[in-house]
């Protein structure tokens, strides 16, 4: 087990050495916490680090949605097998049919199909959740619900409405009640409540120069994600959460979930993963599944403007790792030190890496051209020069999200793609992510023997 001095200094190491501006990180084993923090929440104000300062936990926000949701299945109140339409009488999309096939699980294990990142602007209050599920009414679901994975914000803020439906309070009130105040978390989605405490805010490196700069605003609007990636938290806090995850239990001994929804939780949902979420190799029912088997490694990443947060529960072995930061680059300190921790303290390699292919695979170029649309904008398959490539254009929303995290925003470059196996249809796109190859892969061929889907970090479906 290594001392909380030896993760100070590796901490501090990362930091500078991938230019990030404040990081915390915790690991706890069989009964012991070491901890550690680093830099500042703010370059401009040079304010330290401390040991409760808040981080967004960004997308690590659903995990605790998903229990939230599981405590509610505890109790007989929600069935993960029932249409959503039985809890949300209004609850529809722009095709009806999809829609009211989409189940609890669905939701929890994102084979919705419903929207993964949409963006509106809409005004804070305590109906935000019911007002963004009548803007469903208006978006596609893509695919089959329950067939593929596909990861979906409104998926967990559908989740987020149920909750409020059927405990008949404001989402945040009800996780409070019902998960933070039981672990005695320091957490909070209340931008009033942020500013009395110590919190980190974003900063964004420029690649070419180092320079740092903060974000433009602490989050990229007010109700984004209310169910699914706007908690702040302590890095002892998303301990104590992962704890809760390894026998159910409260630091008191308080039953918050039972062990048989932990066991549903961590149980793998699909069969073909391939591809679907970068450093997973499978999903549960709100948790990212690291490593399967008989050990399981359950995880979750998220992300805000200039922000990046990781948490990792092993089970078997009594293991809860958690790190947050506050820099666009933390994704690189978070890979580096997680990956060594895991590793050479528990014996958990990461998930195999996409290999480039072997040689060049023959595929019959025409068949997988044409253009593919989600609500996240769409992509381009495109044959030029005998080769095919994708280029992907976000919508004008995620652009945005884009251009206030220091990237390109607008339309994408027509990248190549190049075939690793031609009976699965899966390609590798080289666009120069951090952590290498892009995985693309198109499904379900339609009556004219194309494919009607593809993956390219989320699922998009061809048009005529």
């Amino acid at each position: 087990m290594i001392t909380s001095n030896e993760l100070a200094d590796r901490l501090s190491r990362l930091a500078e050495k991938f230019t990030v501006t404040g990081a915390s990180a915790a690991l706890w084993h069989d009964g012991t916490l070491v901890r550690a923090e680093t830099g500042t929440v703010n370059a401009a104000t040079g304010a330290p680090v401390l040991p409760d300062t808040l981080f967004a936990a960004g997308s690590v926000t659903k995990t605790l949605t998903a229990s939230l949701a599981m405590t509610l299945v505890d109790e007989g109140r929600l069935d993960l097998d029932t249409p959503v339409v039985r809890y949300l009488p209004g609850f529809t999309a722009a095709n009806p049919a999809r829609s009211a096939t989409i189940t609890v699980r669905m939701l929890l294990n994102h084979s919705s199909g419903l929207p993964g990142n949409y963006l509106p602007n809409l005004a804070p209050g305590d109906d935000v959740l019911e007002r963004l599920l009548r803007e469903l009414a208006a978006l596609d679901v893509t695919g089959v619900p329950g067939r593929r994975f596909s990861y979906s914000n409104m998926g967990m803020s559908t989740l987020g409405r149920l909750a409020e439906v059927l405990t008949g309070e404001r989402f945040d009130v009800a996780l409070s009640k019902r998960v933070l105040e039981p672990l005695g978390m320091n957490a909070s989605s209340d931008a009033e409540e942020l500013l009395l405490r110590s919190t980190a805010v974003g900063h964004v490196v420029d690649p070419a120069s180092g320079a740092v700069s903060r974000v433009p605003r602490l989050r990229v609007w007010p109700e984004y994600g209310p169910a699914g990636s706007r908690l702040w938290v302590d890095v002892e806090s998303l301990i104590r959460f992962g704890r809760m995850h390894l026998d159910g239990r409260t630091p008191g001994g308080h039953r918050l979930l039972s062990k048989a929804a932990l066991e549903q939780m961590r149980t793998p949902q699909y069969a073909d993963f391939w591809g679907c979420l970068r450093g997973c190799a499978n999903f549960g029912l709100g948790w990212g599944i690291f490593r399967e088997g008989d050990d399981p490694v359950l995880t979750h990443s998220g992300a805000n403007l200039g922000m990046h947060s990781t948490l990792y529960v092993i089970p078997r072995q009594n293991v809860v790792l958690a790190v947050l930061t506050n820099s666009t680059t933390g994704a690189m300190l978070h890979s580096t030190l997680c990956a060594e921790l895991l590793e050479k303290c528990f014996d958990v390699p990461g998930p195999a890496a996409i290999d480039p292919p072997k040689g060049s695979a023959e595929v019959e170029i025409e068949r997988f051209t044409g253009l593919y649309r989600a609500p996240d904008g769409e992509v381009s398959v495109e044959a030029l020069g005998g080769q095919l490539h994708a280029r992907l254009t976000p919508d004008p929303g995620l652009a945005e999200w884009d251009r206030l995290m220091g990237s390109a925003a607008g339309g994408g470059q027509a990248m190549p793609l190049a075939c690793v196996d031609s009976a699965r249809s899966r390609f590798v796109m080289d666009a120069g992510a951090p952590g290498g190859l892009l995985a693309v892969q198109f499904y379900e061929p339609g009556p004219d023997g194309r494919p009607t889907l593809v993956r390219l970090g989320t699922l998009y479906e061809r048009r005529p």
